[in-house]
C-alpha cells in the first residue's frame, strides 16, 4: 500500500517538537554572540552537529503535519499554496530583519563613531557596492553574517511540492534515496547557489540541507501512520550513544587533524556545514534517535504544553526574528569594548527573558482573542440571515395572541 493509501492518524501533539525546537532557538542565540563564555556551553561544543540541523529536521516533521497530509490525502494545489505563502512570509521577515540589522549597525557607526562596525557580519558589499549588494539581499544571495537561516527554510518550503510529488510517486523510502542521491551529487561536485554580489554560495545549501529537511518529513508522516521512523532496538541505541560520546570526545579534545589523514572527500570526513558533511549528518540521526527513544523516566519523554521552553518553540518565527536581532543589538553593543563576565550575562539572560516573555505574550494573546473572534462569528451569523426570516420572528408575538 502507497502512503498515498495509507491512513493517516491524528496523533496528540507531541510537544518534545515544541521543546526541543525551543532549545535549539536558545542554542542559536547565544550562538549568534560570538565570544561570550556562555557559548562554550551550547550543543555545537559536544558534538558535530549544532542548533541548526536540529531546527530544520524539526522543520521538516512539523512540515508533514502542516502540509504533507494536506497534499496526500487532500488539495495538492492548496497544501503547495499554503507552503509558499509560508514562504512568502519567511521571505518578507528576512528582508525586514535584514533591513532593522542594517540600521542598527549604521545608527552605532554614526552616533557612536564607530565606523569599523560597519565591515562586520558582511556589511562591506554594501559600503563598495550599494546597489549590486541591495539587488543581492532582495534577491537572497546577499546574505549577512547569522541572517542566513530563514533563506534556506524558505528555499526548503518552496520544494517542499516537489519533494510531496516524490512521496506520492516513489513512496517514503523511494524519496529518501532520491534525497541522499541528490545530497551525495551536489556535494561531490560543489553545487550551490550564488551568493551574489560576493564570491561562493549561499552559506546554507538548500540542495545538501534538504536531506535533514526530507528527514524530518520521513519522520513526521511515519509518526502520522503510528510507526517509529527507526524502531527501538537496544543495540543500536547503545551505538548512537556511543557515536555521541565519540563526537563529544573528539570536539573536547580537538582532534580535528586527523579527518585529514583519512583519503577521501571532505564530504565523508570533514565537518563542512555548508554541504552537510557526514559526521554532522550521523551525529544528527544518532541525537535525534536517542532522544526520540529516551527512556520513559526521562524528563526528555514527559515534556508539556505549559513547559518554557516548549512555549518558546511554539511561537518558533516571531521568536527567532527577535532572538536574531538581539543578538546582533549584543554585538553591537560588546563591540570595541572590554566585555566582563557580568556584562555578557546580562546580555544573555536580558535577550532571552525578552524572547520568552514575547512567547509568552504570543500564548495568552491566543487565548485573548478567541472570544472577539466568536463574536465577530455570531455577529457575521446574524448578518447572514435572510431578510425575510426577520419578519417572522416579528409576527411570531401577534400570531400567538390571535384566539
Amino acid at each position: 500500500m502507497s502512503l498515498h493509501d495509507s491512513v493517516f492518524l491524528r496523533p496528540e501533539r507531541d510537544y518534545r517538537i515544541d521543546f526541543f525546537r525551543g532549545v535549539a532557538l536558545v542554542m542559536i542565540f547565544i550562538n549568534h554572540i560570538p565570544g561570550v563564555l556562555w557559548e562554550n556551553f551550547t550543543s555545537r561544543n559536544f558534538g558535530f552537529s549544532d542548533s541548526a540541523e536540529v531546527f530544520v529536521f524539526l522543520a521538516g516533521v512539523a512540515s508533514a503535519f502542516a502540509y504533507g497530509r494536506l497534499f496526500l490525502q487532500g488539495s495538492p494545489l492548496i497544501a503547495s499554496l499554503k507552503a509558499a505563502r509560508r514562504a512568502g512570509v519567511l521571505y518578507l521577515v528576512h528582508i525586514a530583519l535584514t533591513m532593522a540589522v542594517i540600521s542598527l549597525f549604521i545608527w552605532f557607526a554614526l552616533a557612536l563613531g564607530k565606523g569599523d562596525i560597519l565591515r562586520q557580519i558582511g556589511l562591506g558589499p554594501l559600503l563598495t557596492q550599494p546597489l549590486d549588494a541591495l539587488y543581492g539581499i532582495a534577491t537572497l544571495g546577499n546574505q549577512l553574517g547569522y541572517l542566513n537561516i530563514l533563506p534556506l527554510y524558505a528555499a526548503l518550503l518552496l520544494m517542499l511540492p516537489l519533494m510531496l510529488l516524490g512521496i506520492r510517486w516513489i513512496g517514503l523510502k523511494g524519496f529518501i534515496v532520491a534525497s541522499v542521491a541528490v545530497w551525495l551529487v551536489v556535494g561531490l561536485t560543489r553545487l550551490n547557489i550564488p551568493n551574489y554580489p560576493n564570491a561562493g554560495g549561499w552559506f546554507f545549501n538548500p540542495f545538501s540541507w534538504q536531506l535533514i529537511f526530507a528527514l524530518g518529513l520521513y519522520t513526521g508522516f511515519q509518526k502520522l501512520r503510528g510507526q517509529p521512523a527507526l524502531p527501538y532496538s537496544p543495540r543500536l541505541y547503545v551505538l548512537a550513544l556511543g557515536f555521541l560520546a565519540f563526537s563529544w570526545a573528539f570536539v573536547g579534545f580537538g582532534w580535528w587533524s586527523v579527518e585529514r589523514m583519512i583519503p577521501l572527500p571532505s564530504l565523508f570526513v570533514g565537518f563542512d556545514k555548508t554541504y552537510m558533511s557526514i559526521p554532522r549528518l550521523l551525529h544528527l540521526i544518532a541525537l535525534v534517535y536517542v532522544f526520540a527513544h529516551a527512556p520513559k523516566m526521562s524528563p526528555f519523554s514527559r515534556v508539556g504544553a505549559a513547559n518554557p521552553l516548549t512555549m518558546l518553540g511554539r511561537h518558533s518565527l516571531p521568536v527567532f526574528a527577535v532572538g536574531t536581532f538581539l543578538s546582533l543589538l549584543a554585538q553591537a553593543l560588546r563591540f570595541g569594548n572590554d566585555t566582563t563576565l557580568a556584562y555578557d550575562t546580562v546580555l544573555v539572560t536580558g535577550g532571552l527573558a525578552i524572547q520568552f516573555a514575547l512567547a509568552r505574550y504570543l500564548d495568552w494573546w491566543h487565548v485573548a482573542s478567541k472570544p472577539q473572534k466568536a463574536v465577530r462569528a455570531n455577529a457575521a451569523t446574524r448578518t447572514e440571515q435572510p431578510r425575510d426570516a426577520q419578519p417572522a420572528k416579528a409576527m411570531a408575538p401577534a400570531a400567538r395572541r390571535t384566539p
